[in-house]
């Protein structure tokens, strides 16, 4: 299988994965952004979930083993959790943590089940 297919297997694979968080922890993102956004409700904009999901199936192939995954998951959804954390004082402190630690539970998790269908090598 070529680089650019993995990816874009790895990419709706992840997506799949991260259905069940991304339902489970709706309604307290919606309470939240109300606060940030002076009442309005969160309008996610569906197509911008292309680019987040495929730059984390690249990633994805970068790796070489689930400890790995784990520390590039929990390093990519920091950066954006805190960021956030950092420029929205309604930004809870607990929402930045468990988003972190799902991210790098998703990406390690990702791994694995790419690891156990053989697309992507555990290191030597």
């Amino acid at each position: 299988m070529n680089d650019i297919t993995k990816v874009l297997l790895f990419a709706f694979g992840m997506f799949v994965l991260d259905l069940p968080w991304l339902t489970f922890q709706n309604s307290w993102v919606q309470e939240f952004m109300r606060e940030i956004q002076g009442g309005r409700s969160m309008n996610p904009r569906l197509w911008a979930g292309a680019p987040v999901y495929l730059a984390l199936g690249y990633l994805l192939t970068q790796q070489i083993s689930a400890p790995r995954a784990f520390l590039t998951g929990l390093c990519v959804y920091a950066v954006y959790d805190f960021t956030q954390l950092f420029a929205f004082d309604k930004y809870p402190l607990s929402f930045a943590v468990i988003d972190t630690v799902w991210g790098g539970f998703l990406m390690a998790f990702s791994w694995w089940v790419a690891n156990y269908f053989g697309l992507v090598a555990a290191e030597k």
